[in-house]
């Protein structure tokens, strides 16, 4: 596959697709001025004469600018054909030709096996980031028996990391094992985790409804009473209404909504003046 002047260049245009903002800008240098969203915004300029006429066949042996030079390209506008070249650089030495490369690997929905057994690595990668996003291709591509190598990062260091791997398991593992994950993190120092991990439980029917609305009064988080709020507001009966009515003067503004909201629902629903 061969990159050609005309397929990367773009006069001084804006393009948001999916929520990816790609900025390519010739300037009068010659020089090609790459802009885009790439988990986090990334700007950097290349010599179009550079690029202009390469391809992509062993992208690993090609300069390290010119890498990622031509993997921002392919991210930027993925294409269906272009995995089998991204893959190979899925491990490669620079960090941002490894972000690129699995965010299009996972925009070109590739679950290949050769794939997944080549971002197997990515668990460990330095970047948390990385680790985050291998963790969402793997929970949207990966089999069961594969997901299993999601695990160690309910132990990241990264809280990001910890999230995203608590919640591709629950996505891809049978009731008892996403529970026995939950309870693990239910603990966590990390309020994200601890109330992923608090819905995880109760919709897996390991927490009682009592249970969360004891948290909903009493936890000092206000993004652990949301949760909690949030959990009663779709599935709370008319046992859980004393907690709420406690909850209706919670000094977190978003809690008190979700409270009225899931007291007008179950009011409604009931037989029983309430």
């Amino acid at each position: 596959m061969q990159i050609s002047a005309d397929d990367v260049f773009k006069s001084d245009t804006i393009e948001l697709n999916g929520g990816k903002i790609t900025r390519i800008i010739r300037t009068g240098s010659g020089d090609l001025s790459i802009s885009y969203n790439g988990g986090g915004f990334k700007s950097f300029s290349v010599a179009l004469s550079d690029i202009a006429g390469e391809n992509l066949e062993n992208l690993r042996e090609k300069k390290d600018y010119i890498r990622q030079a031509l993997v921002a390209l392919v991210y930027t506008s993925p294409k269906k054909g272009v995995e089998r070249y991204i893959r190979e650089v899925a491990d490669d030495e620079n960090v941002w030709v490894r972000w690129d490369s699995i965010n299009t690997l996972l925009a070109l929905g590739d679950g290949t096996k050769e794939t997944l057994k080549k971002t197997a690595g990515l668990f460990g990668d330095p970047s948390p980031d990385i680790r985050e996003k291998v963790c969402l291709y793997y929970a949207t591509h990966a089999s069961s028996s594969q997901a299993r190598a999601i695990f160690p990062l309910l132990w990241d260091a990264n809280a990001n990391v910890r999230l995203q791997a608590l919640d591709s398991v629950s996505k891809m593992m049978n009731k008892k094992t996403s529970v026995r994950a939950a309870e693990l993190m239910i603990a966590d120092k990390d309020d994200s985790v601890r109330a992923k991990a608090m819905e995880i439980l109760f919709y897996g029917d390991a927490l009682k409804e009592e249970r969360v609305g004891e948290i909903l009064v009493n936890d000092e988080s206000a993004k652990i009473r949301c949760a909690a709020a949030l959990i009663l507001l779709k599935k709370g009966t008319s046992k859980s209404v004393p907690q709420l009515v406690k909850a209706l003067n919670d000094k977190d503004d978003t809690v008190r909504k979700n409270v009225k909201k899931a007291l007008d629902r179950i009011r409604k629903k009931s037989d029983i003046p309430l």
